[in-house]
């Protein structure tokens, strides 16, 4: 195993705080919109002086295209996740339509970056693809909305893979992980602020749109915290990783965040974990072993 799949592997168990995170933040009053947007404008503020004092870490000319399109994909990705839940479609459907990434990363691994589709990435991503069924078991759900809003589910699905292919890019253009992690999120930022009119013409709904940020002090602490642990820190371990890993492998990897999030919602929010959380974990676990190996 390379060093580079133990940074996707760490850089995954901490995604999964994003999801426990939001759950926190969201039970103190934040906004979905706030939500979305507080973490990277911390991240940003926290790498700027480094940007500006580093002539190394500055982005180059000829890349501003690219991270402009690559903020851009990031912040539909989250407006097509959020507008499902507008549409009635139940969280768990999100989810499972959402990790749906490793099929729509082959196929656009093998076009946009020339990765082979080998039988064991394949079996991988099906036996993968099965731990998130059991895992979210949305076969409970007795209504899964509207039509329009699965397809928005999916289209982030699409977008997130979209995601991994142009982290893969920037890895192999050997784009510093600090500067590339920075030139992600500030196009993200810029664009989720102008998506914001759209978002309330689609949702109406103040307690998923407002942008405010009227909150006690301890509140930015914890969003301190939050932004470094489920920010800064796997978003440098997995643009560390891009130059060597392919996509496809990457998003298998990465699929250790719906069992990291489980546990978090276990310790934090006494979420129970049933048979289901294990075999379904346990899948997730047999995906990753066999793509690695």
């Amino acid at each position: 195993m390379k060093k580079e799949h133990w940074y996707i592997i760490i850089a995954a168990i901490l995604y999964g705080t994003i999801v426990a995170g939001g759950q926190f933040f969201k039970d103190l009053g934040m906004s979905v919109y706030e939500l979305s947007i507080i973490r990277p404008v911390i991240v940003v503020l926290l790498i700027l002086p480094f940007i500006i004092f580093n002539k190394k870490l500055r982005l180059k000319k000829q890349m501003i295209p690219f991270f402009t399109l690559y903020g851009l994909i990031g912040s539909f990705g989250i407006l097509f996740q959020y507008a499902g839940l507008a549409y009635g479609v139940p969280v768990a459907v999100i989810i499972f339509l959402y990790y749906t990434q490793p099929i729509w990363t082959l196929f656009l691994g093998k076009l946009f970056l020339k990765e082979s589709i080998t039988k064991i990435k394949i079996i991988s991503t099906i036996v993968a693809l099965l731990g998130v069924l059991v895992l979210v078991k949305p076969w409970d759900i007795t209504s899964v909305g509207k039509p329009i809003g699965l397809i928005f589910a999916l289209l982030g699905a699409i977008t997130g893979s979209l995601w991994i292919i142009m982290a893969r890019k920037s890895g192999k253009q050997k784009q510093h992980y600090v500067t590339a992690t920075f030139s992600y999120f500030l196009p993200l930022i810029v664009f989720i602020f102008l998506f914001q009119p759209i978002s309330r013409l689609l949702f109406q709904d103040p307690s998923i749109t407002r942008i405010s940020f009227n909150f006690q002090p301890i509140f930015w602490i914890y969003a301190l915290i939050w932004s470094i642990i489920g920010g800064i820190i796997p978003y440098f371990l997995y643009y560390k990783s891009t130059e060597k890993i392919e996509a496809g492998i990457a998003q298998i990897i990465l699929l250790i965040e719906a069992i990291s999030a489980t546990l978090l919602a276990f310790i934090f929010f006494n979420q129970p974990i049933g048979i289901n959380i294990l075999v379904g974990g346990g899948l997730i676990l047999v995906a990753n072993y066999l793509v690695v190996r």
